[in-house]
């Protein structure tokens, strides 16, 4: 996403995208992602069908429930507000 000038008004360059992970992976969590995410992930359609890049954020619920996280922070409130099993709060 930072790097879609459709997106964000000054888009890094790949290598500094790639800069910026390295940076935020030295203090950030990154979860596995368990076989039973495919489990989730297709309950989850089942209750919502997405198209398109919609299914990230399914991937996403899919993978937190995986690993029992139930809160998530972010300013895209509305894509994850209708899972009612979710904690939903803005930074």
């Amino acid at each position: 996403m930072v790097t879609n000038a459709r997106r964000v008004s000054k888009p890094r360059t790949p290598a500094e995208a790639l800069n910026a992970i390295s940076g935020l992976l030295s203090f950030v969590r990154v979860l596995p992602v368990p076989t039973v995410t495919v489990d989730e992930l297709m309950d989850l359609l089942r209750r919502r069908p997405v198209t398109g890049g919609d299914i990230f954020d399914l991937h996403l619920v899919a993978t937190m429930k995986a690993n029992g996280i139930l809160r998530i922070y972010t300013f895209n409130r509305a894509d994850f507000e209708i899972f009612p099993e979710l904690e939903v709060l803005a930074p």
